[in-house]
């Protein structure tokens, strides 16, 4: 059992530095496909990380001591090919006597028949998640379930892929027959496990995006993005600016002097100027499906999602309030000698510290509360919007029709639509004066009944039939006699309403 016990061991301490690792990237896919970070999705991804390290460490640990394993192995058997040994080995070693029932409770101590259970339950999980969240067919998870043993036969027998110079474990064929067995029973058992989960394609339905407030993690990345993309600009700009202009005077720059200028210009333009262009959009809001939109605009700038002063009030609060309050302490605290007194500097840290304390204190009470606009963005009267994706888009119908797509539309429509129509005996063609009403006048008339309330529409269909009714009560006797005398071609008055309100 402590041969099973430290792969899992080892996993569970590596799972959360990989996991770590993930999560930047996991997070953005998340942000790109869906919108948001469902968080039933997220715990079944996570475990499906778990599954899969732990896994790979049972089919490689333990490690042998060195790497030349080759000299106390040089006449060890590395394959097994004969299938359903394992059936021969459990009736070997075991005690059983399949005569007698209550002996069948030996198999759980013999190694043989432990060692066939533990092949199954290893590639169980994965059916499970290749029905569950990835919807795969029966067929579909055999194979994968196949394709993934070999995967690990592979790695045994390759010596972990050439890093030790013999194989130290053994490439057996029962083995991928018993984890393609536990792939299909995983798939078989998948409901079972899964039933108090709600269904993969079902995560998303009950999640409006519009009204989704943008967490703090996801302005957090598209700020961390923002600020590396605008550090290489910048940098790139500096050192042409630089190679270009002052060539032997290099000495002679004062870069601290130009850096709060040059450092004010590059944001200006990143986070004020290129937003009007793309929709209230940077690198980072792209990246992350975020785009800002201001909540008042003037009827002249309806047209735009964010306006020149929005955007000058919000990033003028945030960079040149906020962080050029941040810079003059910065640059105050690193050039002491202008302070000649200590207690001048402790004061001016004192402060930094009070106003930065206040502003993490904002925006922790803000970090639990629904509406999580922090002060600046209610001052400019901007906000931070959840971009849809078009998947989702798609799915809701909000995607705008094309011009081009209209007129595909229109066409299939004309084919369905015949020109001519035909009268109840097919033998004349009905045209203008007679043609079928349009396809616009159908759907009012159909879509007028759904308009009426249950007890209106039954209101109304009685007022038709006693009209019917007594428009045929009021018919002459020897007119309906004609009618059935000439052979029933001839219809009364009363009649064709009736059959036309019937096809109707």
């Amino acid at each position: 059992m402590n041969t099973y016990l430290f792969p899992i061991k080892i996993a569970l301490i590596t799972f959360p530095f990989v996991a770590l690792f993930l999560t930047l990237p996991f997070l953005i896919v998340q942000y790109r496909k869906y919108g948001y970070v469902n968080k039933v999705r997220s715990l079944v991804l996570y475990s499906m990380l778990l599954y899969f390290i732990s896994a790979f460490y049972l089919v490689i640990l333990p490690l042998p001591a060195q790497t030349h394993n080759c000299v106390e192995r040089s006449s060890a058997v590395f394959e097994q090919l004969r299938p359903f040994q394992f059936v021969r080995d459990i009736v070997k070693e075991s005690r059983v006597e399949w005569s007698h029932p209550s002996t069948y409770v030996y198999l759980l101590q013999e190694r043989a028949f432990f060692q066939a259970a533990f092949n199954m339950v290893l590639t169980l999980p994965l059916g499970v998640y290749l029905r569950y969240y990835f919807r795969r067919s029966f067929l579909q998870t055999t194979v994968i379930a196949l394709l993934v043993s070999l995967f690990f036969e592979v790695t045994q027998r390759t010596g972990l892929y050439g890093i030790y110079d013999c194989p130290y474990r053994l490439f057996d064929v029962d083995d991928l027959l018993l984890n393609t067995l536990g792939g299909m029973a995983g798939f078989l058992l998948a409901p079972l496990i899964t039933y108090f989960l709600p269904r993969s394609h079902q995560l998303d339905d009950k999640v409006d995006l519009k009204s989704k407030p943008v967490g703090f993690i996801r302005r957090g990345i598209a700020v961390w993005l923002d600020s590396i993309v605008l550090s290489i600009v910048m940098g790139c700009v500096y050192i042409v600016f630089t190679a270009l202009v002052y060539k032997e005077r290099m000495a002679k720059f004062d870069l601290l002097s130009m850096n709060p200028i040059y450092l004010a210009a590059g944001i200006f333009i990143y986070f004020i100027v290129l937003p009007l262009f793309t929709e209230g959009k940077t690198f980072g809001k792209w990246v992350t499906r975020i785009h800002l939109q201001e909540d008042r605009l003037d009827s002249e700038e309806q047209q735009r999602v964010v306006s020149f002063s929005g955007l000058l009030k919000r990033y003028g609060i945030l960079y040149f309030g906020v962080g050029g309050i941040n810079y003059v302490f910065w640059y105050v605290l690193n050039f002491n000698e202008v302070m000649d007194s200590p207690l001048v500097m402790v004061a001016i840290f004192l402060a930094w510290l009070i106003f930065n304390g206040v502003l993490f204190i904002h925006l922790l009470l803000h970090l639990f509360k629904k509406d999580k606009r922090l002060f600046y963005e209610k001052i400019s009267g901007t906000r931070n919007v959840i971009m849809i994706p078009e998947r989702m888009l798609r799915d809701m119908d909000l995607l705008p029709t094309t011009p081009e797509k209209e007129e595909t539309m229109n066409e299939e429509a004309t084919k369905r639509s015949p020109d001519t129509s035909y009268n109840d005996t097919n033998e004349e063609p009905l045209h203008d004066a007679q043609e079928l009403p349009s396809t616009s006048e159908m759907e009012s008339e159909r879509t007028e009944p759904e308009q009426l309330s249950k007890e209106e529409f039954i209101a109304q269909e009685l007022a038709r039939l006693k009209a019917k009714l007594a428009q045929s009560g009021s018919t002459p006797a020897g007119s309906e006699q004609d009618g059935l005398t000439s052979g029933g071609t001839q219809r009364t008055a009363g009649d064709r309403p009736a059959d036309e309100d019937k096809g109707k």
